[in-house]
C-alpha cells in the first residue's frame, strides 16, 4: 500500500523547507525526492530558476536536476498539507555519502564546486547561506549540490555568511592533510558540524604555521574565537557583534583567494599495500583472469541496479562489475587506494563508480541528531550483489571478527555475494599470522563453507592459485 510523503530524517536544520521521499507502486517503485519550500523560500527560487547561470549550472550538472511541482501532483498535495506554500522535485541521487566518506581529492572537488556556485552567485547578485558538504553529494565521481534553497539575494555590504563553515567543513581537514599528513577521516567524522578554528589551531605549531593560508584561515579565527569566548564567559554580557560592510570586490576577493588556495593543495599517494594492488596483486596472470571470468560470468547474468564492492583496492572489480550495472559503491579502508580509483574514475565521464574510504570493520554508523541525521553506510541503500574478495582473512585476523559474524552481516543485506576464501596456506595469511600469538584455527575453508551454508546456498565455486584460494557465488537462504 502507498504511503503518504515521508520526511527525510537528515532534514529539520532550515526551517525553510523540509526534504521529503515517497516511493509508489504506480511509480514502478521508483523513489520521488520532493521538497517543501516556505513562501520566501519558493518566492526566491521562481527568481532564482530564471537566472542564466544557476540554469548553466544546472544544465552542465553541477547542480540537481530540479523542477517545481503543480498543485494536480497528489505528493505536492500531500506536502503542502504540512504547511508548506510549493514543492520542488530533484533528481534522486544514487546513494547518499557523507564527507567522512570522501578521499582528498573528493573533498576538494566538492570544495571548488562550492567556491565555484558562490562565486558565481556573487556575480550575478546572489549568495548562499551555507557552505557545508553535505550539500553536495555523488553522481559517480561527479560532485552535485544538492541543497537549492541555500540560494538567497544577496544585499551589498554583506559579508560571505558562510565563510566559517567552508573553513571549518572543507578547508581544515584539506590543509590537515596536505601540510601535516593527518588522517582528517576520523576528525571529520567526529566533527560532522566541521572542525572549529581553535581546534585545528592544535595541530599547528612552530613553523607549520606559515603554511600556505594557515596564518589567515585557521590562527587568526581561532585568535578572534578564543577572544570572544574568554570576554563573554561565565556571567559576563554578551555584547552585540557588529562587522563592517563589505563591497563585492572584497567578498569576491575572499572567494577567489580561497580557490586559488584549495587549487593548490595536494597529498601524496604514498605506496601500500593496496594502493597499487593492479600491479602488486600475488596471482599469475592465469588466476588473476580466471578470478576475473568468475566475477564477470555471475556479475553480468543480469543487470543489477547496484553492486557493492567492499574491499575494492583500486577497483579493478568494480569495474568489471560497472559494465553490468546503473551503480557500483567501491569500498576500502585505504584512503590511498581510494583516491587512486577516483582520480582515475573522474576523468570517465561515463563513470558508474562511486568511490568510498570506510573501515570495514567499523562501518560508518548512524549519528548526528538521534543517530538519524546521517545513515548508517549498510541501511542507505540494499545492494543487489556484494563483491568481497581477498577480504576475509583481513576481517578474520585483523579486525578479529569471527567469520560466522561477517557473513551474518552479508546476509542481512539479502544480496547475492561473490567471495573469495583466502586459504591458511596462501602467502598473504601466512603473512598476517607471521608473529601473531593467536593463529585463528577456526579459520579454515571447511569451517567456512560450513559456516556459509548457514545463510547461504553455494551455487558455484572455482579453486584459484592450485588451490590455496576459492571463490565462491552465493545466494542468500
Amino acid at each position: 500500500m502507498d504511503q503518504r510523503p515521508e520526511v527525510n530524517a537528515g532534514s529539520f536544520r532550515d526551517p525553510e523547507n523540509q526534504v521529503y521521499e515517497v516511493t509508489r507502486a504506480a511509480g514502478g517503485g521508483k523513489t520521488r525526492i520532493l521538497r517543501g519550500l516556505s513562501q520566501g523560500a519558493l518566492a526566491n527560487y521562481r527568481l532564482l530558476s530564471e537566472e542564466a547561470f544557476f540554469q548553466k549550472a544546472m544544465d552542465a550538472g553541477h547542480i540537481v536536476q530540479t523542477s517545481v511541482l503543480t498543485a494536480g501532483d497528489e505528493d505536492a498535495n500531500a506536502i503542502m498539507m504540512d504547511g508548506w506554500a510549493g514543492v520542488l522535485e530533484h533528481e534522486p541521487i544514487p546513494f547518499v555519502t557523507y564527507p567522512y566518506e570522501w578521499t582528498f581529492s573528493m573533498l576538494k572537488d566538492a570544495a571548488l564546486l562550492q567556491l565555484r556556485l558562490i562565486e558565481e552567485s556573487l556575480k550575478n547578485g546572489w549568495t548562499l547561506k551555507d557552505a557545508t558538504p553535505y550539500n553536495i553529494q555523488w553522481i559517480g565521481p561527479r560532485p552535485v549540490f544538492i541543497d537549492l534553497v541555500s540560494f538567497e539575494p544577496w544585499e551589498k555590504g554583506e559579508p560571505w555568511v558562510g565563510y566559517r563553515q567552508f573553513c571549518s567543513m572543507f578547508l581544515m581537514p584539506l590543509m590537515l592533510r596536505a601540510h601535516l599528513g593527518i588522517d582528517d577521516l576520523p576528525l571529520r567524522r567526529s566533527y560532522i558540524d566541521g572542525i572549529p578554528p581553535t581546534e585545528a589551531a592544535k595541530f599547528f605549531a612552530g613553523i607549520s604555521r606559515f603554511k600556505k593560508g594557515v596564518l589567515s584561515h585557521i590562527i587568526f579565527p581561532a585568535n578572534v574565537e578564543n577572544a570572544i569566548a574568554k570576554r563573554e564567559r561565565d556571567d559576563a554580557p554578551a555584547r552585540q557583534r557588529s562587522s563592517r560592510g563589505q563591497s563585492t570586490a572584497m567578498v569576491l576577493g575572499l572567494v577567489q583567494s580561497l580557490t586559488r588556495l584549495v587549487h593548490k593543495l595536494s597529498a601524496k599517494i604514498r605506496h601500500t599495500d593496496w594502493s597499487q594492488y593492479d600491479k602488486t596483486h600475488s596471482y599469475q596472470e592465469l588466476d588473476f583472469d580466471a578470478k576475473k571470468a568468475f566475477v564477470l560470468k555471475h556479475a553480468s547474468t543480469v543487470q543489477r541496479e547496484y553492486v557493492w564492492d567492499i574491499g575494492c583496492n583500486t577497483g579493478t572489480f568494480s569495474r568489471i562489475a560497472g559494465e553490468h550495472c546503473s551503480r557500483v559503491i567501491s569500498v576500502d579502508g585505504d584512503h590511498d587506494a581510494v583516491e587512486q580509483l577516483y582520480l582515475t574514475e573522474k576523468e570517465n565521464p561515463n563513470s558508474n563508480i562511486l568511490p568510498l574510504v570506510m573501515n570495514l570493520a567499523n562501518l560508518s554508523p548512524g549519528q548526528g541528531w538521534a543517530g538519524r541525521e546521517r545513515q548508517a553506510f549498510d541501511q542507505r541503500k540494499n545492494p543487489n550483489l556484494v563483491l568481497c574478495l581477498a577480504l576475509i582473512h583481513h576481517v578474520r585476523m585483523s579486525a578479529n571478527i569471527p567469520n560466522v559474524l561477517f557473513l551474518k552481516w552479508l546476509r542481512s543485506l539479502q544480496s547475492e555475494i561473490i567471495l573469495e576464501f583466502v586459504n591458511r596456506e596462501d602467502e598473504m595469511v601466512v603473512k598476517l599470522l607471521t608473529n601473531k600469538k593467536e593463529q585463528y584455527e577456526d579459520y579454515n575453508l571447511e569451517q567456512f563453507i560450513s559456516e556459509a551454508e548457514q545463510f547461504f546456498t553455494i551455487v558455484d565455486r572455482e579453486p584459484l592459485k592450485g588451490g590455496k584460494r576459492e571463490i565462491f557465488y552465493l545466494k542468500p537462504r
